[in-house]
């Protein structure tokens, strides 16, 4: 059987830069294969491995993990921010999660699309080779990914338990690819529009809306959601307390890192995190420290130690600018494109609920610019702050299994039920 054919974003480039904070702030799970190979590799004092360190650790049955050094590193990573095994035994001696990152690769009907985690300082900022003169290297990449594994998947479920076949669900992807690149308006009222038609989406049964009829169903819901903000008037509501709380408890999960030092962390740590987690809720004095990662810093350079406080953090900030547009544009395109926010992709999300977390992925991004404004002393939100805060966020987005748990889950059917998204994406637009 042939493979599938692999679709790439069309909008997006990326190389290495070997800052190396993929190898500080990820960490790596491997197979069984993979431990024996690495074991039999034979790493040395010699090779950069200090004495009576172990370059694997058991996470669970069966299970297995990269080691780290003390400073939060990967073992194999070197002063250069090189991987050791790559120098020694070539790049496919890795293992594959070292390889395929930053490149995720999901199931799309009848092919193969790529997306990729915005946690990388270089896909953020756009930096290196374009995707598709890469076609070679990816698709072998895939290739090896997808070995052995079953690639035709069920479609997400549009709401509810309403399906359609993959030709159809690609329409609705399509309807939404369109409406993200409509640069007449910005960005904020793009989502507000999308976010409306969700509403309408939510309401309608699909049995006999498929096909053509589909087709003009959405082109309907599109036409409607212009109508009904034609503009850049975009009207401001102040989320509610409600709101503001639950949003907040999503920004501090979005914004953590569990890095080796923290799963290390006895109960010292476990209770500094549920301290935080409560000054987030209570919004009280000044937000509590939150250490960027080590990538981030690197790319992006690091902040004054000026404290803020939740109230700086509600007043108007002018984050709305062409260049920081952007920026989210190409973040949700290629988030749409790869279907990298529902079904298996998306903690099993409906394309309803899975855009309106999504959606969430903006105010949060904002909130965080606006803190790093604020430590600077600043009212206007920087490009460089919306991508430092970017990178930091898509971290989790999808991978922290904090935010597949139900009670993550209710919380943007919540927001949704309340029509908070919309007041929050408006909101953190300023």
């Amino acid at each position: 059987m042939a493979s599938p054919s692999l679709k790439l974003p069309v909008i997006q480039n990326w190389s290495c830069h070997n800052c190396g904070g993929c190898c500080r702030e990820h960490l790596i799970e491997i197979t069984e294969d993979e431990k024996r190979r690495i074991e039999k590799q034979g790493w040395t004092q010699k090779d950069g491995i200090p004495m009576g360190r172990p370059v694997i650790r058991k996470i669970g049955p069966g299970r297995y993990r990269l080691a780290h050094k003390d400073d939060n590193s990967c073992v194999f990573l070197d002063d250069r921010g090189l991987c050791r095994i790559h120098a020694k035994f070539g790049e496919g001696q890795k293992p594959l999660a070292c390889q395929v990152y930053p490149y995720a690769f999901h199931p799309r009907g009848d092919r193969i699309t790529t997306s990729l985690r915005f946690s990388c300082p270089s896909v953020v900022q756009n930096a290196g080779t374009n995707l598709e003169e890469q076609r070679p290297e990816l698709e072998e990449l895939c290739s090896h990914v997808i070995a052995g594994r079953r690639t035709e998947t069920e479609p997400p479920a549009v709401h509810g338990s309403e399906l359609l076949s993959w030709a159809d669900v690609n329409q609705f992807l399509e309807a939404l690819d369109t409406c993200i690149q409509d640069n007449s308006v910005n960005f904020a009222v793009r989502l507000l529009r999308i976010l409306e038609w969700m509403n309408l989406v939510e309401q309608s049964k699909f049995a006999t809306i498929q096909g053509t009829r589909l087709t003009d169903y959405l082109q309907l819901l599109l036409d409607a959601s212009c109508q009904a903000q034609p503009d850049d008037d975009l009207p401001v509501l102040r989320p509610s307390r409600i709101a503001r709380i639950l949003f907040r408890q999503l920004a501090a999960q979005l914004a953590r890192h569990d890095t080796d030092q923290l799963a290390r962390g006895g109960l010292r740590t476990r209770l500094r995190l549920l301290c935080t987690a409560l000054r987030f809720s209570s919004a009280l004095g000044y937000v509590p420290d939150l250490a960027e990662p080590t990538s981030v810093v690197t790319a992006f350079g690091e902040l004054p130690q000026h404290p803020a406080t939740f109230e700086q953090l509600e007043v108007r900030h002018e984050g709305r600018q062409p260049a920081i547009d952007g920026l989210f544009e190409r973040y949700f395109r290629v988030k749409i494109q790869g279907v990298h926010f529902c079904g298996v992709a998306g903690y099993g999300l409906t394309i309803v609920d899975g855009f309106r977390s999504l959606a969430l992925m903006y105010p949060v991004t904002m909130w965080l610019a606006r803190w790093r404004a604020a430590r600077r002393g600043n009212k206007n939100i920087q490009l460089v702050d919306a991508e430092a805060a970017l990178a930091t966020v898509d971290h989790n987005f999808n991978y922290s299994p904090a935010l597949g748990t139900r009670s993550a889950k209710n919380r943007i059917r919540q927001l949704a039920k309340m029509n908070q998204i919309t007041a929050l994406c408006g909101w953190y637009s300023l």
